[in-house]
């Protein structure tokens, strides 16, 4: 128990810590072009230096409090992604996986939508499950979650040529020919995931019109069948 606390403590100082170098991350990159030209006459480093190293620092310090280890790690996890978004800046290839996670209508509802049928963890708690796990397997996510059978169709064409997509069609499942058409173009793998077994619910749920051009479907494990996703898109 007291182990599974300090863990919880780590990811919830891992997931502020996150928090605070996103935005600082997307500064430098809005501001990429500025940046190499005043580097190149001047010399300086890339903006926000100082408040990234504190922010890092403060990142070891806490990581400290659970062992020398948790410091290391962490300190090697910073670096690696120093490493990565000065890639991403330069144009280069990270050689990370990326994966697109997309969810469906009314997907935004869940923690509060009928939880015991779809649970109590909300969309942003499984995305950051997702995230983790992604990590561990030197994986990256973005996620997209809609309402519109459009706006789901184009976040498909413009995942289709990543490493992979995993998608939750919600209710488009059962119908939407559109969303079919969308994975059957796309260059990238697409596994079908549902938080419940469909199979055993009402009949009309029992029919899936994408399940024949998705690379496989997971059903039935609520939030863990995310990570089955991803783990076999990965792997």
């Amino acid at each position: 128990m007291q182990r599974d606390q300090k863990l919880d403590g780590l990811r919830k100082t891992i997931d502020e810590i996150d928090s605070r170098l996103i935005p600082l991350f997307v500064r430098r990159m809005e501001t990429a072009t500025q940046a190499a030209a005043v580097k190149k006459e001047s010399g300086l480093p890339v903006l926000d230096a100082g408040r990234e190293r504190a922010v890092t620092d403060r990142a070891v310090s806490s990581a400290g409090d659970y062992g020398d280890e948790a410091a290391s790690l962490m300190r090697a996890i910073l670096t690696i992604s120093r490493q990565r978004q000065n890639k991403i800046i330069k144009g280069e290839d990270t050689g990370m996986k990326k994966i697109s996670v997309i969810n469906g209508p009314n997907l935004n509802l869940l923690g509060t939508r009928e939880p015991e049928k779809y649970g109590e963890l909300t969309l942003g708690e499984i995305n950051a499950m997702i995230r983790g796990e992604a990590a561990a397997l030197d994986a990256e996510c973005d996620f997209f979650q809609s309402n519109s059978e459009g706006e789901l169709v184009t976040a498909i064409q413009n995942a289709a040529n990543g490493g992979g997509i995993i998608l939750n069609a919600g209710a488009y499942t059962h119908y939407s020919i559109a969303i079919r058409d969308a994975i059957a173009a796309a260059g990238a793998p697409v596994v079908e995931v549902h938080l419940t077994n469909v199979h055993a619910r009402e009949e009309f749920r029992h029919r899936s019109v994408i399940s024949a051009v998705c690379k496989g479907v997971v059903a039935g494990f609520g939030p863990y069948g995310y990570i089955l996703a991803l783990r076999a898109l990965c792997e």
